[in-house]
Order: structure tokens, then C-alpha cells, then sequence
């Protein structure tokens, strides 16, 4: 039996500015989106997020990267799949989100 995985995006924000250049950490974003700092530490204990993480395989979640739209990059790693397979496409999104 054989079977491919094919990614399907979920935008956490998904009214994020896509004609935006890199503006803000995630870190500020997060802070933003969780109303403040205390409520952005509330949000991290309540559901683990570093132990989540960790579980799926993210070893380190750099808070202090840029944050996007990330509808290119979908589109991007979409387009590779279709055009030259889902080994190449797949080779590429591990490489555009390195931890």
C-alpha cells in the first residue's frame, strides 16, 4: 500500500496583511493577540505550548522570528508538489521552516 500526505494550510491569523513586509516578531504579535504580557504567559501555561511543541517535534519555537502571511509560502509549496512531487515539495517545507 502506498499513500501520500498532502498539506492542507491553516492560518492561525488568517486577516494577516499578505501585502505586508515582515513587521513584528512573533513574540510581539503573540503578546498583542493574548492582550499583554500576562496574558499571553496565561495562554502559554494554559495549553502547554512548550510541551505541545516539543511533542510534535519542534524542539525550539523561535518567538523572535518575523511573522507573515503565510499564503505565499503555501502557495509556494503547493505549486512544487503539483509541478515536481510531493518528495521535492516536502524537502522544500522542511527547509523553509528549519527550528
Amino acid at each position: 500500500m502506498e499513500f501520500a500526505v498532502l498539506r492542507v494550510p491553516f492560518f492561525l491569523e488568517p486577516h494577516y496583511d499578505e501585502s505586508k513586509p515582515f513587521i513584528e516578531s512573533n513574540r510581539d504579535r503573540l503578546i498583542k493577540k493574548w492582550g499583554g504580557k500576562k496574558g499571553w504567559e496565561q495562554q502559554k501555561n494554559r495549553h502547554d505550548l512548550k510541551g505541545r511543541g516539543e511533542a510534535a517535534g519542534i524542539p525550539h519555537f523561535n518567538l523572535d522570528r518575523l511573522a507573515s502571511n503565510s499564503m505565499a509560502s503555501h502557495r509556494l509549496i503547493q505549486h512544487v508538489g503539483k509541478r515536481y512531487g510531493l518528495d521535492i515539495s516536502e524537502a522544500l517545507y522542511d527547509r523553509l521552516n528549519v527550528y
